[in-house]
């Protein structure tokens, strides 16, 4: 099967998702249940009504304290841990873009890794914490 060329699969995938946003929200449903919590749906029910969703008007994210949120946080901070972990022990670190050319990263390249994965760390696995100067794990990259 012949594939397409790139250009071509980037309109075809711009035009797809501009359609999805201009259509997308068409048909949402929004309705309260017996114990009071609004609930919205792409299907209609009984209790029902229509509403208008605009794209990008509120996104729900887990309370920072809830039991989701509190093992999503402990999942990235062991990813970043191993991240760390592999980044320390490679002699050579080399990488492999998407049209596959390789990079070798020069030890002053790999070593600017290695603290720019630490600050990672430090910012998912304790994000209380702060650097010597009271800004947040995450800090300038020059």
């Amino acid at each position: 099967m012949r594939q397409l060329p790139r250009p071509v699969m980037f309109v075809l995938c711009v035009g797809g998702l501009l359609f999805q946003l201009a259509h997308g929200g068409e048909r949402t449903y929004r309705w309260t249940d017996e114990k009071g919590r609004v609930h919205y749906s792409d299907m209609k029910s009984e209790k029902s009504e229509q509403v208008e969703v605009k794209p990008g008007s509120g996104v729900y994210s887990a309370p920072k304290d809830s039991p989701a949120a509190i093992a999503a946080r402990q999942l990235d901070c062991q990813r970043k841990r191993d991240q760390l972990t592999v980044y320390g022990s490679s002699s050579e670190i080399t990488e492999t873009d998407s049209l596959g050319n390789t990079r070798t990263y020069s030890a002053a390249e790999r070593q600017k890794l290695l603290e720019r994965t630490q600050q990672q760390v430090d910012a998912v696995c304790n994000p209380t914490a702060t650097n010597a100067d009271g800004a947040s794990g995450n800090a300038p990259q020059s």
